[in-house]
């Protein structure tokens, strides 16, 4: 995968002076911590940008047929699922669908089941609707998570626990949930009736044949689920790339879209709508090399860490490694605050996931080899003086 070569002069979230100092204390570390790649656009994908920028008109625009027959096209052989246009809603990101679906199924006090450690923003969204964080932990034994089916039965089976939300596949751990496991899963919410909505932004990310199954293969078991997803991650398309929201049922998806419309949300942007249509079309040499070059990043980093006292949690999935310290520190905030200081790297702190990740950090590694090497090598050597 070639690198951005323009990428240090773009106004990018994770090189942003003012996060470093706020977050990492200075802003003279390498940031590798926000989920973007540092790998160039697929030449396709370029080209159809400049060729629509080249026409110079921007009017208002609609999805049309060939977009969405890209799109159908795209999920039939991807993921061998039929999907049906009317059951998609469009919206500007995840955590915006997450929150209208949350606010649309739930009263207020209600509580929404997450599985920590896990992406953060969760909680955010949550607690914003004035909702309650009901944690369903996952657990870790021989550096491998598994859900905790007992928990969660326990969980769901309380009247006010209305919603769960699935991270498949699991950022910030990495599992790609099996099928027996999202069976598991779906057996206990279909009897106590709990809505379950499926983040699916990472499903293209999959990794050493580990195999991606979706939610919506089971819609005919359990209908209360609802799919949050995107390209954005698969094309390294986030600061352009709106989100979807795919709806089996459709009493809920005629509740959804009143509200969608309530608030204006889902037109088609011009950019967006040329972007993931060349996505959808173009071979799939692109993210063939993508995740070769995922794969032997965490092959690096894997053998670079067989005489550490850092453990590595393999992902199965998603362009993130979540490493593991607790052999090393005691203290969440004392490992934080001493790695990145002696390694010059930025990276997630365990516990921004939630106090179930303390002790943990999680590195994106969609760079070049040379640079997750070289980043992997000052995090060993720091946590070496330990």
């Amino acid at each position: 995968m070639k690198i951005d070569q323009k990428i240090n002069h773009l106004p990018l979230s994770k090189s942003n002076p003012k996060s470093l100092t706020d977050l990492f204390g200075h802003k003279n570390v390498v940031p590798m911590w926000v989920a973007d790649m540092e790998f160039e656009v697929a030449k396709p994908i370029q080209e159809a940008l400049i060729d629509r920028i080249s026409n110079s008109g921007f009017g208002y625009e609609y999805k049309p047929d060939s977009f969405l027959n890209a799109q159908k096209r795209w999920y039939k052989n991807a993921y061998n699922l039929q999907l049906e246009s009317e059951h998609i809603i469009y919206s500007p990101s995840i955590t915006t669908s997450i929150s209208l679906i949350i606010e649309n199924t739930t009263n207020k006090g209600d509580g929404v089941i997450i599985m920590p450690p896990v992406f953060m923003e969760f909680r955010d969204v949550i607690r914003k609707t004035n909702r309650k964080i009901i944690k369903n932990p996952l657990k870790l034994e021989n550096q491998h998570y598994t859900v905790d089916l007992q928990d969660l039965e326990n969980k769901a089976k309380l009247e006010t626990n209305r919603v769960l939300i699935l991270c498949n596949p699991h950022n910030p751990v990495g599992r790609v949930w099996r099928e027996n496991e999202l069976k598991s899963i779906i057996n206990i919410c279909k009897k106590h009736n709990v809505l379950i909505i499926s983040d699916e932004i990472h499903k293209d990310i999959i990794l050493f044949d580990n195999a991606f199954t979706s939610l919506l293969h089971y819609a005919e078991v359990w209908q209360n689920i609802v799919i949050c997803t995107s390209e954005a991650k698969t094309f390294n398309l986030p600061g352009i790339s709106d989100s979807m929201i795919i709806v089996p049922d459709e009493t809920h998806r005629e509740s959804f879209k009143k509200i969608t419309r309530k608030y204006n949300l889902g037109a088609t942007n011009v950019l967006t709508r040329v972007a993931l249509e060349t996505a959808y079309t173009m071979d799939g040499t692109w993210l063939k090399d993508l995740i070769q070059t995922i794969e032997t990043n965490v092959n690096c980093i894997e053998k670079e860490l067989v005489d550490s006292r850092i453990n590595l949690i393999k992902p199965e999935g998603t362009y993130q490694v979540w490493l593991d310290f607790r052999d090393i520190f005691e203290d969440s905030k004392d490992m934080f605050q001493y790695i990145t200081k002696n390694s010059k790297i930025g990276l997630n702190a365990g516990h921004w996931f939630g106090r179930e990740g303390a002790l943990f950090m999680r590195m994106n590694i969609a760079s070049s080899n040379e640079k997750v090497l070289s980043a992997i090598k000052k995090v060993k050597a720091a946590a070496n003086f330990i």
